[in-house]
């Protein structure tokens, strides 16, 4: 996204070279460090990688036409995809699930050897956690266990790291150029609230995460939780999971200490004042609870509520409370915002930014931020002691790092504007479980890391991974540290997506939290697929070509594709050019 960044940019750690390269793609269009001479014979893409999945390499012939599809495209390095869930395909005695390599064909070193004479890399692709549990108790799981179907790992449980490094021990029987690790994460920001995490946590931190739901007294004394964050949990959304992670990454960016509350009235009764009460992905309330937040607010309780539902302002409760009768979608997926109204601070003026929402129809309160066509998007309505905040967008869903500056700055705003200031004890509460989370995944690495270089000191350890907040404080897992610490050699983030605008979005954010001298170690993945007719099908070979070109204009040195099962013939040529 392009923005105009007037201050504070220092809470994002970013380098001084990092800016310069933002302001480069802001004047010239993007370029990054380290962009290999022009007059050079050496293609500026050195790493030219295929993530190739198992029907890829089922058997010898389906093998050797892989081999010759990227000996014409001038892929020079496969990534297998040779465990993944309840499978693998190499020769092992420790996987507890099936085994598809035996003497008889044996994937792997096939595969291998085929490569390697023609000149191409084999790392093998192994997605980690994503894998089959020996017992139920390995099993990840979120804060509101209902209803989720997929089965990833816990990598808190003392025995599963050690199993997954038994596994991928044995890769180093292979003539392999590499491990490449993928799904080496948490589902979601929302995992891991298994018992075994939360007894080893508790142990260690002398409080059960579990807590932070319902029960945040238990790990914060109210008395010196002096304005409690709450953010209410609809019960609509507690079986999606995916909805759960998408507020527990965003709460985590502000780095503001908070919990959940269930949806009772009675639990918003219970709710101390002066605090906040955060609101979002609720379109349905009732009566009862109307109620009891209008008695929170007039109790001197504030409230943020994200992207209300038109629907809601039927009810002229909730239209007396906020002071906006209704609200009108977006017509564009970008917008400009406006601060009119330093009411939290400027850690932004104005900015450009790709997202979803509604404008807010004004009655009785004050407009703070307004699109540059004046409707309002950002109101608040004060009423007796407390405060209502509406933010007409979805800033949940917002990636924006300035999206997220203002959203810390409405929290710390308001809670400055109570009379409270120093120091936020649940806050410190919340980052002892993310580190503590993060902590076990950079394990993994280290140990992978320390496996492979015992082996040999120049085979190189790689991830499917990316850098920024949104990694750390969505899955656990940032690379910048990964790098930075020589756990990883190069990464390869996914930036998938089938539109050229918001490739050049994924890359300037990508940019902005690169450490500095990392970018030469990124290698963007970029996907072969598209949806059309409710069907995944190949890309146009036009559309990989402008990727490509974007890629190579912000001076990687390299990019990974996915996947093999969508490579066309027409992508062989268009490929093959960013090999010279």
């Amino acid at each position: 996204m392009m923005v105009r960044i007037k201050k504070r940019l220092c809470r994002h750690k970013v380098n001084l070279s990092s800016i310069i390269q933002i302001l480069l793609v802001s004047i010239i269009f993007p370029g990054c460090a380290g962009i290999i001479n022009k007059g050079s014979d050496v293609p500026q893409f050195q790493t030219r990688a295929l993530w190739v999945d198992p029907p890829g390499f089922k058997d010898r012939e389906t093998v050797d036409n892989l081999i010759e599809k990227c000996r014409k495209a001038g892929i020079n390095t496969i990534l297998p995809d040779i465990m993944l869930r309840d499978e693998v395909w190499f020769k092992s005695k420790k996987f507890i699930g099936k085994v598809h390599a035996d003497d008889e064909y044996d994937p792997l070193a096939y595969l291998i050897k085929k490569a390697h004479a023609a000149g191409i890399m084999v790392q093998p692709w192994s997605c980690t956690y994503y894998s089959k549990p020996r017992q139920p108790d390995w099993i990840s799981k979120p804060f509101i266990d209902n209803n989720y179907d997929h089965v990833f790992l816990s990598a808190a449980h003392p025995d599963v790291n050690p199993y997954l490094l038994s596994v991928l021990e044995e890769l180093l029987e292979y003539d392999i150029d590499g491990i490449h690790l993928d799904y080496a994460r948490y589902w979601n920001a929302a995992f891991d609230y298994s018992e075994t995490a939360r007894y080893r946590f508790k142990e260690t931190c002398h409080f059960d995460p579990l807590d932070f739901f319902d029960y945040p007294e238990r790990i914060v004394p109210p008395e010196e939780d002096r304005y409690p964050v709450r953010m209410l949990c609809p019960d609509a959304i507690t079986s999606n999971v995916a909805t759960l992670g998408t507020i527990e990454r965003n709460l985590n960016r502000t780095g503001v200490g908070y919990a959940y509350i269930s949806e009772k009235p009675a639990n918003v009764d219970e709710l101390r004042t002066p605090g906040l009460l955060i609101i979002s992905f609720y379109n349905k309330m009732t009566a009862e609870m109307g109620q009891a937040l209008d008695r929170y607010v007039k109790r001197g309780g504030d409230i943020i509520w994200i992207s209300p539902d038109n629907s809601l302002f039927t009810n002229e409760m909730l239209t007396g409370l906020t002071g906006v009768s209704g609200t009108k979608g977006f017509k564009t997926e970008r917008i400009n915002l406006q601060v009119s109204n330093v009411m939290f601070g400027q850690s932004i003026d104005n900015m450009q930014v790709r997202i979803g929402g509604s404008s807010l129809v004004t009655r009785q309160a004050n407009v703070i931020a307004r699109l540059d066509t004046g409707d309002p998007v950002v109101t608040i309505c004060g009423k007796n002691k407390g405060k209502v905040v509406l933010f007409g967008f979805q800033l949940m869903y917002s990636d924006s790092p300035q999206v997220m500056d203002y959203f810390k700055d409405a929290i710390t705003g308001l809670r400055e504007q109570a009379g409270i200031n120093g120091i936020d004890p649940m806050g410190e509460k919340r980052k002892e479980w993310i580190d503590w989370r993060a902590s076990h995944l950079k394990e993994l690495f280290r140990e992978v890391n320390r496996m492979v270089k015992k082996k040999n000191p120049k085979l190189p350890v790689t991830a499917a991974s990316g850098v920024g907040p949104q990694q750390y404080c969505g899955i656990y897992r940032d690379s910048r540290d990964l790098l930075s610490e020589n756990i990883v050699d190069y990464i390869f983030p996914m930036n998938y997506t089938d539109r050229l605008d918001i490739l050049k979005d994924i890359l300037d954010e990508q940019a902005l939290y690169t450490p500095g001298g990392m970018s030469e170690r990124i290698f963007p993945g970029l996907k072969l697929y598209t949806r059309k007719n409710d069907t995944t099908v190949p890309m146009d070979a036009e559309i990989v070509d402008q990727q490509l070109k974007m890629v190579k204009q912000y001076g990687y040195r390299g990019f990974c594709l996915f996947a093999y099962s969508y490579f066309s013939d027409e992508m062989i040529d268009v490929i093959q050019r960013y090999s010279q």
